[in-house]
């Protein structure tokens, strides 16, 4: 009978985290088979990738968070604002998971490669990490690095929350000469159901919301804290569900 009680939850617990990644690693392989590979969505597969997809992503970089735009107008490449706002919002989305560096800990695979490429190019990296990573609700009991310091704190969701305000306001003011919100909104709609590049910004935000409080639980626990309604708001309000958790959560205490 103790031996039947105590295998009985580590079974479960290997059954359900042999699900997760089953989950995940599906997830992966249809977000890169629908969305880069096939011609399903609109536009060109990344098999067919035309010269104007690769100008408009690295104009989008040059524009990155506006900085060339405002300092350098007449050298910034011109390009839809509402485009540039979501893609800047996408970025800011995939840059709010640097949160959760101390889930990197005791892991396997490094962290920050995946953290790097979720900035770069989205869930083709944080999907895989999801997959890979091991639960990690231990308790800190070790000095926190630098960067550990650094990713714990407030600054990251404040200053993104103001990125996603700023995009926000860049789409609906930024150029006068695509005219009014409507406009804007209509000429985006547009590109989303025509060109692949605004397609796939519009996509990872979805799939952000869906696996963006997939590391909350356990670095609940690794904080010693239980609170069942702030892990529904982080997946039930996209983006600023994740910024509340991150700026309600307790710090770990060295």
């Amino acid at each position: 009978m103790s031996i039947n009680l105590s295998t009985e939850p580590a079974t479960g617990k290997s059954q359900s985290l042999l699900f997760s990644r089953l989950l995940l690693w599906s997830a992966w392989i249809g977000y890169i088979g629908y969305l880069l590979l096939s011609d399903l969505p609109p536009g060109n597969s990344l098999l067919h990738t035309q010269p104007e997809t690769l100008q408009t992503a690295i104009a989008l970089s040059l524009n990155f968070w506006f900085v060339m735009p405002l300092l350098f107008p007449n050298v910034a490449p011109v390009l839809n604002p509402a485009l540039e706002g979501l893609f800047n919002i996408v970025v800011a989305w995939g840059l709010l998971f640097w949160g959760f560096w101390l889930d990197g800990r005791n892991q396997r695979v490094p962290m920050l490669p995946f953290l790097l490429g979720t900035a770069l190019l989205t869930n083709v990296f944080y999907l895989p990490w999801l997959a890979l990573r091991q639960p990690n609700p231990a308790a800190v009991t070790t000095p926190l690095s630098r960067w550990e310091r650094w990713a714990e704190s407030r600054v990251i969701p404040i200053a993104l929350s103001l990125v996603f305000l700023a995009s926000l306001l860049w789409a609906a003011f930024a150029r006068p000469e695509f005219g009014t919100w409507g406009d804007r909104w209509n000429s985006l709609q547009t590109l989303i159901g025509s060109d692949r590049l605004a397609y796939s910004f519009w996509f990872d935000l979805l799939v952000f919301w869906l696996f963006q409080a997939w590391l909350v639980p356990d670095d609940m626990q690794r904080r010693n804290w239980q609170n069942p309604a702030m892990v529904w708001i982080v997946r039930l309000l996209p983006f600023f569900g994740l910024v509340i958790y991150l700026l309600r959560r307790p710090r770990i205490e060295e």
